[in-house]
């Protein structure tokens, strides 16, 4: 259980990191989730899950429930005919203070909330990203540090393939690995 609030508290923290209220925003337009490390199936799932819920996802990979270190992070992005799925990134800070961004290793993109809320996509990666890695663990740790050591009460198990989290008319939708 102590590994699983670990999880969580990571999460939040990035949520908070990145400029995301610790409250539901008046356009609620991402959700935070974690589990298994991406593949195609992972990625159907949350691309689903995404669909399903009208959110894009900021999704967190832990190779099991007793790692320390996340395996990854990724992004389900909605697009007005897709969903893209994007794996390979990483947080990036360009400071103390400036939001969180999460960084492709993989093109030449990252990801960042607007002040409206939304996840955007931003084409042209920022320079310097070991210092900006290492500047944006150190403060997903120190905020992580900073939280409770219970689940919060609203936590959520969505198991695979649950439909209970659709909305009533489902849409059919184009899942894009990029």
């Amino acid at each position: 259980m102590e590994m699983i609030v670990h999880h969580q508290n990571i999460m939040i923290a990035l949520r908070q990191e990145m400029g995301w209220p610790a409250f539901t925003p008046a356009n609620d337009a991402i959700a935070w989730s974690s589990g298994m490390p991406m593949d195609a199936e992972v990625g159907m799932e949350v691309a689903r899950v995404a669909q399903a819920l009208g959110k894009d996802i900021v999704y967190g990979s832990w190779a099991n429930t007793k790692a320390r270190e996340m395996a990854g992070l990724s992004v389900a992005y909605r697009e007005m005919l897709t969903v893209d799925i994007i794996d390979g990134l990483v947080p990036w800070a360009a400071n103390d203070t400036a939001p969180i961004l999460l960084v492709s290793m993989r093109r030449d993109e990252m990801f960042g909330i607007d002040q409206r809320g939304t996840l955007m996509r931003m084409y042209r990666k920022p320079s310097a990203i070991g210092a900006g890695r290492k500047l944006a663990k150190k403060r997903i740790r120190a905020a992580a540090a900073q939280m409770g050591d219970a689940l919060l009460a609203n936590n959520r198990h969505v198991p695979w393939g649950d439909t209970s989290i659709a909305r009533a008319v489902p849409t059919e939708t184009i899942v894009r690995f990029g």
